[in-house]
Protein backbone atom coordinates (compact mmCIF):
# COMPACT_ATOMS: atom_id res chain seq x y z
CA UNK A 1 0.00 0.00 0.00
CA UNK A 2 2.89 2.45 0.88
CA UNK A 3 4.69 1.90 -1.93
CA UNK A 4 1.62 2.22 -4.10
CA UNK A 5 1.20 5.54 -2.87
CA UNK A 6 4.72 6.76 -3.03
CA UNK A 7 4.30 5.53 -6.98
CA UNK A 8 3.23 9.13 -8.01
CA UNK A 9 7.22 10.33 -6.69
CA UNK A 10 8.43 7.99 -8.67
CA UNK A 11 6.37 9.39 -11.51
CA UNK A 12 7.72 13.03 -11.06
CA UNK A 13 11.23 11.58 -10.85
CA UNK A 14 10.65 9.57 -14.08
CA UNK A 15 9.16 12.49 -16.11
CA UNK A 16 11.61 15.23 -14.63
CA UNK A 17 14.56 12.96 -15.32
CA UNK A 18 13.53 12.75 -19.38
CA UNK A 19 12.24 16.15 -19.14
CA UNK A 20 15.74 17.23 -18.62
CA UNK A 21 16.92 15.14 -21.04
CA UNK A 22 14.17 17.27 -23.84
CA UNK A 23 15.45 20.60 -22.32
CA UNK A 24 19.00 19.81 -23.45
CA UNK A 25 18.02 18.94 -26.92
CA UNK A 26 16.30 22.54 -26.83
CA UNK A 27 18.89 24.02 -25.38
CA UNK A 28 21.14 23.14 -28.52
CA UNK A 29 18.71 23.69 -30.87
CA UNK A 30 17.76 20.32 -31.89
CA UNK A 31 14.28 20.60 -30.97
CA UNK A 32 12.49 23.70 -32.12
CA UNK A 33 9.22 23.78 -33.00
CA UNK A 34 7.31 26.67 -34.71
CA UNK A 35 5.04 27.10 -31.72
CA UNK A 36 6.49 29.68 -28.62
CA UNK A 37 4.51 27.74 -26.15
CA UNK A 38 6.25 24.61 -26.66
CA UNK A 39 9.60 25.99 -26.97
CA UNK A 40 9.02 27.92 -23.60
CA UNK A 41 7.62 24.81 -22.20
CA UNK A 42 11.11 23.07 -22.11
CA UNK A 43 12.97 25.79 -20.63
CA UNK A 44 12.74 24.54 -17.43
CA UNK A 45 15.55 21.87 -17.14
CA UNK A 46 17.24 23.99 -13.80
CA UNK A 47 13.52 23.78 -12.04
CA UNK A 48 13.68 19.67 -12.99
CA UNK A 49 16.62 19.64 -10.87
CA UNK A 50 15.06 21.79 -7.98
CA UNK A 51 12.17 19.28 -7.74
CA UNK A 52 14.83 15.88 -7.79
CA UNK A 53 16.06 17.56 -4.60
CA UNK A 54 13.34 17.80 -3.07
CA UNK A 55 12.06 14.08 -3.72
CA UNK A 56 15.43 13.03 -2.79
CA UNK A 57 14.94 15.14 0.56
CA UNK A 58 11.70 13.09 0.93
CA UNK A 59 13.14 9.25 -0.03
CA UNK A 60 15.70 10.02 2.87
CA UNK A 61 14.14 11.17 5.49
CA UNK A 62 11.10 8.36 4.90
CA UNK A 63 13.83 5.24 4.34
CA UNK A 64 15.83 6.08 7.04
CA UNK A 65 12.56 6.33 9.32
CA UNK A 66 11.71 2.71 8.04
CA UNK A 67 14.88 1.28 8.51
CA UNK A 68 15.80 -0.72 11.42
CA UNK A 69 19.57 -0.39 10.94
CA UNK A 70 20.00 3.11 11.33
CA UNK A 71 23.84 3.06 12.11
CA UNK A 72 25.80 5.76 9.64
CA UNK A 73 27.94 2.68 8.02
CA UNK A 74 24.63 1.03 6.60
CA UNK A 75 23.45 4.52 5.72
CA UNK A 76 26.80 5.52 3.88
CA UNK A 77 27.13 2.05 2.13
CA UNK A 78 23.69 2.47 1.07
CA UNK A 79 23.98 5.81 -0.31
CA UNK A 80 27.98 5.04 -1.20
CA UNK A 81 26.99 2.35 -3.62
CA UNK A 82 23.66 3.83 -4.92
CA UNK A 83 25.56 7.04 -6.27
CA UNK A 84 29.02 5.70 -7.14
CA UNK A 85 28.30 2.59 -9.01
CA UNK A 86 26.58 4.03 -11.75
CA UNK A 87 29.11 7.04 -11.67
CA UNK A 88 31.77 5.44 -12.06
CA UNK A 89 30.71 3.42 -14.92
CA UNK A 90 29.29 6.90 -16.39
CA UNK A 91 32.50 8.33 -15.99
CA UNK A 92 34.49 5.67 -18.13
CA UNK A 93 31.35 5.43 -20.92
CA UNK A 94 32.14 8.72 -21.07
CA UNK A 95 35.42 8.77 -21.60
CA UNK A 96 35.75 5.72 -24.18
CA UNK A 97 32.73 7.41 -26.32
CA UNK A 98 34.50 10.76 -26.67
CA UNK A 99 38.14 8.67 -27.16
CA UNK A 100 36.28 7.01 -30.05
CA UNK A 101 34.32 9.81 -31.64
CA UNK A 102 37.75 12.22 -31.89
CA UNK A 103 39.79 9.53 -32.38
CA UNK A 104 42.26 9.80 -30.16
CA UNK A 105 42.54 9.15 -26.45
CA UNK A 106 40.61 11.61 -24.11
CA UNK A 107 43.38 13.17 -21.91
CA UNK A 108 42.45 13.48 -18.11
CA UNK A 109 42.72 16.33 -15.80
CA UNK A 110 43.06 14.02 -12.75
CA UNK A 111 42.62 17.46 -10.42
CA UNK A 112 39.32 17.56 -11.85
CA UNK A 113 38.47 13.66 -11.63
CA UNK A 114 39.42 13.39 -7.85
CA UNK A 115 37.40 17.10 -7.51
CA UNK A 116 34.40 15.15 -8.88
CA UNK A 117 35.32 12.03 -6.87
CA UNK A 118 35.03 14.08 -3.75
CA UNK A 119 31.79 15.34 -4.85
CA UNK A 120 32.98 19.62 -5.34
CA UNK A 121 31.94 19.79 -8.78
CA UNK A 122 29.66 22.61 -10.34
CA UNK A 123 29.57 24.47 -13.30
CA UNK A 124 31.91 27.13 -13.31
CA UNK A 125 30.24 28.99 -16.14
CA UNK A 126 26.77 29.66 -14.50
CA UNK A 127 28.25 30.33 -10.58
CA UNK A 128 31.03 32.45 -9.18
CA UNK A 129 33.89 30.17 -7.36
CA UNK A 130 33.31 27.04 -8.21
CA UNK A 131 35.45 24.20 -6.91
CA UNK A 132 35.69 22.11 -9.96
CA UNK A 133 33.73 21.38 -13.26
CA UNK A 134 31.93 18.28 -14.10
CA UNK A 135 34.07 15.53 -15.25
CA UNK A 136 34.63 15.69 -19.22
CA UNK A 137 31.90 18.67 -19.62
CA UNK A 138 29.25 16.68 -18.71
CA UNK A 139 26.82 19.71 -17.26
CA UNK A 140 24.05 17.49 -15.51
CA UNK A 141 26.99 16.26 -12.70
CA UNK A 142 26.83 18.95 -10.80
CA UNK A 143 23.86 17.99 -9.14
CA UNK A 144 25.51 15.25 -7.64
CA UNK A 145 27.63 17.65 -5.53
CA UNK A 146 25.00 18.74 -4.15
CA UNK A 147 23.02 15.54 -3.30
CA UNK A 148 25.89 13.67 -1.47
CA UNK A 149 26.64 16.79 0.79
CA UNK A 150 22.76 17.01 1.54
CA UNK A 151 23.30 13.00 2.53
CA UNK A 152 25.89 13.54 5.01
CA UNK A 153 24.77 16.75 6.60
CA UNK A 154 21.40 15.16 6.78
CA UNK A 155 22.92 11.90 9.07
CA UNK A 156 24.24 14.13 11.21
CA UNK A 157 21.18 16.29 12.24
CA UNK A 158 19.34 13.00 11.85
CA UNK A 159 20.68 12.40 15.16
CA UNK A 160 19.40 15.29 16.64
CA UNK A 161 16.06 16.14 17.77
CA UNK A 162 13.46 16.99 14.99
CA UNK A 163 12.88 20.74 15.76
CA UNK A 164 16.05 21.13 16.66
CA UNK A 165 17.46 20.13 13.34
CA UNK A 166 14.92 21.92 11.30
CA UNK A 167 15.61 25.42 13.18
CA UNK A 168 19.64 24.50 12.68
CA UNK A 169 19.27 24.23 9.12
CA UNK A 170 16.83 27.13 8.63
CA UNK A 171 18.97 29.06 10.13
CA UNK A 172 21.90 28.08 8.63
CA UNK A 173 20.19 28.57 5.35
CA UNK A 174 18.99 32.27 6.22
CA UNK A 175 22.95 33.05 6.86
CA UNK A 176 24.42 31.45 4.18
CA UNK A 177 22.20 33.28 1.75
CA UNK A 178 23.58 36.86 3.27
CA UNK A 179 27.18 35.63 3.01
CA UNK A 180 26.35 34.45 -0.30
CA UNK A 181 25.61 37.95 -0.84
CA UNK A 182 29.08 38.81 -0.34
CA UNK A 183 31.70 36.02 -1.16
CA UNK A 184 29.41 32.80 -3.02
CA UNK A 185 31.35 29.66 -2.36
CA UNK A 186 30.67 26.16 -2.37
CA UNK A 187 29.74 25.65 1.57
CA UNK A 188 27.13 28.38 1.29
CA UNK A 189 25.63 27.42 -1.64
CA UNK A 190 24.90 23.55 -0.13
CA UNK A 191 23.67 25.30 2.93
CA UNK A 192 21.44 27.08 1.16
CA UNK A 193 19.80 24.25 -1.09
CA UNK A 194 19.96 22.14 1.86
CA UNK A 195 17.11 23.97 2.87
CA UNK A 196 14.89 23.42 -0.68
CA UNK A 197 16.12 19.47 0.01
CA UNK A 198 14.58 19.86 3.61
CA UNK A 199 11.01 20.37 2.12
CA UNK A 200 10.93 17.30 0.83
CA UNK A 201 11.99 15.84 4.31
CA UNK A 202 9.55 18.31 6.51
CA UNK A 203 6.88 16.38 4.23
CA UNK A 204 7.67 13.27 4.66
CA UNK A 205 7.91 13.94 8.31
CA UNK A 206 4.45 14.66 8.38
CA UNK A 207 3.24 11.65 5.98
CA UNK A 208 4.92 9.51 7.76
CA UNK A 209 2.66 10.68 11.12
CA UNK A 210 0.07 10.83 8.95
CA UNK A 211 -0.68 14.56 9.58
CA UNK A 212 -2.11 16.26 6.33
CA UNK A 213 0.42 17.68 4.07
CA UNK A 214 -1.29 21.69 3.71
CA UNK A 215 0.34 25.29 3.49
CA UNK A 216 -0.49 25.46 7.01
CA UNK A 217 1.65 22.70 8.38
CA UNK A 218 4.49 23.57 5.73
CA UNK A 219 4.36 26.88 6.88
CA UNK A 220 7.26 27.67 8.75
CA UNK A 221 9.13 26.12 6.11
CA UNK A 222 7.54 27.87 3.49
CA UNK A 223 8.32 31.23 5.41
CA UNK A 224 11.98 30.68 5.42
CA UNK A 225 11.97 29.55 2.05
CA UNK A 226 10.46 33.00 0.96
CA UNK A 227 13.11 35.04 3.26
CA UNK A 228 15.59 32.89 1.26
CA UNK A 229 14.47 34.20 -2.03
CA UNK A 230 14.01 37.49 -0.90
CA UNK A 231 17.87 37.97 0.30
CA UNK A 232 18.41 36.61 -3.14
CA UNK A 233 16.63 39.04 -4.48
CA UNK A 234 17.88 41.44 -3.08
CA UNK A 235 21.12 40.04 -4.30
CA UNK A 236 19.70 40.27 -8.01
CA UNK A 237 19.30 43.89 -7.38
CA UNK A 238 22.59 44.57 -6.20
CA UNK A 239 24.29 43.22 -9.20
CA UNK A 240 22.78 45.81 -10.98
CA UNK A 241 19.89 43.35 -12.87
CA UNK A 242 17.08 46.10 -12.02
CA UNK A 243 15.19 45.94 -15.65
CA UNK A 244 12.89 42.96 -16.74
CA UNK A 245 15.29 42.36 -19.66
CA UNK A 246 18.02 42.27 -17.58
CA UNK A 247 16.69 39.62 -15.78
CA UNK A 248 15.37 37.51 -18.64
CA UNK A 249 19.22 37.72 -20.25
CA UNK A 250 20.36 36.74 -16.91
CA UNK A 251 17.69 33.88 -16.07
CA UNK A 252 20.20 31.04 -16.50
CA UNK A 253 23.03 32.87 -14.54
CA UNK A 254 24.46 33.74 -11.38
CA UNK A 255 23.14 35.62 -9.76
CA UNK A 256 19.49 34.81 -10.95
CA UNK A 257 19.91 31.70 -11.45
CA UNK A 258 19.78 30.92 -7.78
CA UNK A 259 16.80 33.42 -7.61
CA UNK A 260 15.06 31.36 -9.75
CA UNK A 261 15.82 27.77 -8.49
CA UNK A 262 14.04 29.12 -4.82
CA UNK A 263 11.44 31.06 -6.30
CA UNK A 264 10.73 27.81 -8.31
CA UNK A 265 11.01 25.59 -5.39
CA UNK A 266 7.99 27.72 -3.75
CA UNK A 267 5.84 27.60 -6.54
CA UNK A 268 6.48 23.42 -6.77
CA UNK A 269 5.65 22.71 -3.16
CA UNK A 270 2.41 25.29 -3.50
CA UNK A 271 1.32 23.59 -6.60
CA UNK A 272 1.90 19.86 -5.27
CA UNK A 273 -0.48 20.87 -2.04
CA UNK A 274 -2.62 22.44 -4.15
CA UNK A 275 -2.80 19.50 -6.76
CA UNK A 276 -2.44 17.32 -2.93
CA UNK A 277 -6.07 18.95 -2.06
CA UNK A 278 -7.96 18.26 -5.81
CA UNK A 279 -6.86 14.56 -5.10
CA UNK A 280 -4.25 14.75 -8.09
CA UNK A 281 -6.94 15.08 -10.03
CA UNK A 282 -6.04 13.83 -13.89
CA UNK A 283 -2.56 12.49 -12.47
CA UNK A 284 -2.94 9.28 -13.43
CA UNK A 285 -3.81 10.27 -17.01
CA UNK A 286 -0.71 12.13 -17.48
CA UNK A 287 2.20 11.93 -15.12
CA UNK A 288 1.67 8.18 -13.88
CA UNK A 289 2.87 6.37 -16.54
CA UNK A 290 6.51 8.01 -16.13
CA UNK A 291 6.78 5.92 -13.69
CA UNK A 292 8.41 3.60 -15.91
CA UNK A 293 11.51 5.42 -16.47
CA UNK A 294 11.84 6.13 -12.48
CA UNK A 295 14.03 2.72 -11.72
CA UNK A 296 16.56 3.94 -14.77
CA UNK A 297 16.01 7.57 -13.93
CA UNK A 298 19.63 8.44 -12.14
CA UNK A 299 21.76 7.17 -14.62
CA UNK A 300 19.45 8.62 -17.58
CA UNK A 301 20.22 11.60 -16.19
CA UNK A 302 23.82 11.11 -15.74
CA UNK A 303 24.41 9.92 -18.89
CA UNK A 304 22.42 11.65 -21.38
CA UNK A 305 24.58 14.64 -22.20
CA UNK A 306 27.43 12.33 -23.42
CA UNK A 307 25.36 9.92 -24.84
CA UNK A 308 22.51 12.09 -26.69
CA UNK A 309 23.30 15.92 -26.38
CA UNK A 310 26.79 15.28 -27.17
CA UNK A 311 26.94 11.98 -29.27
CA UNK A 312 28.29 12.51 -32.29
CA UNK A 313 29.19 9.35 -33.62
CA UNK A 314 25.53 8.78 -36.06
CA UNK A 315 26.72 11.90 -38.01
CA UNK A 316 28.16 10.50 -40.84
CA UNK A 317 25.53 7.32 -41.20
CA UNK A 318 22.59 9.68 -40.21
CA UNK A 319 21.58 12.54 -42.45
CA UNK A 320 17.96 12.62 -40.79
CA UNK A 321 18.78 14.73 -36.96
CA UNK A 322 15.43 13.56 -35.30
CA UNK A 323 15.92 9.64 -36.36
CA UNK A 324 19.69 9.92 -35.21
CA UNK A 325 18.89 11.76 -32.06
CA UNK A 326 16.33 8.85 -31.55
CA UNK A 327 18.74 6.22 -31.93
CA UNK A 328 20.99 7.98 -29.62
CA UNK A 329 17.99 8.06 -26.78
CA UNK A 330 17.62 4.13 -27.23
CA UNK A 331 21.10 3.52 -26.75
CA UNK A 332 20.96 5.92 -23.59
CA UNK A 333 17.87 4.37 -22.67
CA UNK A 334 19.56 0.72 -22.87
CA UNK A 335 22.80 1.98 -21.02
CA UNK A 336 20.87 3.18 -18.44
CA UNK A 337 18.89 0.24 -17.99
CA UNK A 338 21.86 -2.22 -18.00
CA UNK A 339 23.96 0.11 -15.63
CA UNK A 340 20.82 0.45 -13.41
CA UNK A 341 18.83 -2.60 -13.27
CA UNK A 342 21.90 -5.21 -14.33
CA UNK A 343 25.34 -4.12 -13.02
CA UNK A 344 24.18 -1.86 -10.01
CA UNK A 345 21.67 -4.49 -9.00
CA UNK A 346 24.34 -7.40 -8.95
CA UNK A 347 27.06 -5.54 -7.30
CA UNK A 348 24.46 -4.51 -4.54
CA UNK A 349 23.47 -7.79 -3.78
CA UNK A 350 26.93 -8.98 -4.22
CA UNK A 351 28.25 -6.65 -1.70
CA UNK A 352 25.05 -7.47 0.62
CA UNK A 353 25.96 -10.92 0.66
CA UNK A 354 29.99 -10.00 1.66
CA UNK A 355 29.07 -8.09 4.16
CA UNK A 356 26.85 -10.85 5.69
CA UNK A 357 29.52 -13.74 5.35
CA UNK A 358 31.88 -11.87 6.82
CA UNK A 359 29.26 -10.62 10.36
CA UNK A 360 28.94 -15.06 10.36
Amino acid sequence: MAKQKLLKLEAIRGLASIYVVIYHLFLIGVFITPYSVINNFFRFGQEAVILFFVLSGFVIKYSQEKTSDKSFKTYFEKRFLRIYIPLILVFIANFLLFSWQENYWQSINWGNLVGNIFMFQDVDGLKPNVLVSPFLGNSPLWSLSYEWWFYMIFFILFKLNNKVSTKLVYVLGILSAISYIFYPNFINRILMYLVIWWGGLEIADLYLKQEQISIYNLRAYLLVLLVLTLILGLNVYLNSIESISQFVQNIGLHPVLEFRHFLFAIIAIVLAIMWHKLNWRLFNYTILPFHRLAPISYCLYISHWFLVIKATYLNDLISNTFLRVFIYLIVCLFFSYLVEKVVYTKVRNWFISYRRTLSV
